[in-house]
């Protein structure tokens, strides 16, 4: 025993030997990423001469000042309303049509299913900047302009989420559905009560995607969110440059309070999310 003990360990050895430089490369990116936010965050904290004479060392006093001070301003937690508004409903339509979608796509058969779903991931291929003209003038012309609905109006479905549900209720058991069918159970029924809780981990995983997506979009609605009132988050923050230059301590207060709800989504649903995204990097069509 003794011998083949020792006859392993330099097995061992030279199979832990070739992980050493890759943590060490994971230690350093994790270093290198989490740096800069250990500095907003503290940074948020002190005053403005404090972060600017000692901009590496701990808050010296430590102040809540400058986050009264962004709420304060005005709009900015409007802004926040309208933000966690239109990333849930857009979480929440995206995760709801995916999965009918993917349930259609997966389960059904009928003419023409695969030249549709071809249709449907082709629109993956044309770039947003491609149609935000055509986008833009389509709700001027239905008077959405300045409309926080609008946000959601434009992304009531997920091509990318349709195409992870469908390769997940495709592994599904037909079974399943038919004993559900047999009982009486309708198709909403079968979807929202049976696949939707057994599509956990690709539903968690598109919800964090999409709430993510729809949380820091700039672009499209700094065009079409032009009025105060409407504005979101990221562009109340944007409009802080002109209002405080040289602020950078609101900078970083304005920046936490819209990372802190990504954060805590991602915490909350981390396992489900990395399960998801695992199966979805080894979809196979």
């Amino acid at each position: 025993m003794a011998t083949s003990d020792t006859a392993a360990r330099p097995i061992r050895l030279r199979r832990g030997l070739p992980q050493v430089p890759l943590h060490l490369v994971l230690i350093a990116t994790s270093i290198a990423v989490l740096l800069p936010f250990l500095w907003m965050l503290l940074g948020s904290f002190k005053t403005y001469a404090d972060l600017i004479n000692r901009p590496s060392e701990l808050p010296s006093p430590w102040t809540f000042d400058n986050y009264a001070q962004i709420l304060a301003i005005p709009g900015f937690l409007n802004a926040f309303v309208n933000s966690c508004l239109i990333a849930l409903a857009r979480t929440i339509t995206g995760c709801g049509t995916a999965l009918v979608l993917g349930y259609i796509f997966s389960k059904y058969r009928f003419f023409g299913r695969d030249v549709l779903f071809i249709a449907l991931l082709s629109t993956m291929l044309v770039p947003f900047p491609a149609i935000m003209v055509a986008l833009y003038l389509t709700l001027s012309d239905l008077n959405l302009l300045n409309q926080v609905h609008s946000m959601i109006v434009i992304a009531l479905y997920s091509t990318i989420g349709t195409l992870l549900l469908r390769q997940w209720i495709s592994r599904l058991p037909n079974e399943l559905i038919e004993a559900a069918r047999l009982d009486g159970a309708g198709e909403l029924r079968i979807i929202f009560t049976i696949i939707g809780p057994m599509s956990a981990p690709p539903l968690a995983a598109l919800a964090v995607y999409t709430f993510l997506t729809s949380w820091d979009e700039y672009m499209f609605p700094a065009i079409v969110l032009t009025e105060p009132s409407v504005k979101t988050l990221p562009l109340a923050l944007a409009s802080l440059k002109s209002l405080f230059w040289e602020r950078y301590e609101l900078y970083c207060a304005g920046a936490m309070v819209t990372v802190v709800p990504v954060m805590l989504l991602y915490g909350s649903m981390q396992k489900q999310f990395i399960k998801g995204m695992t199966f979805m990097g080894g979809v196979k069509g």
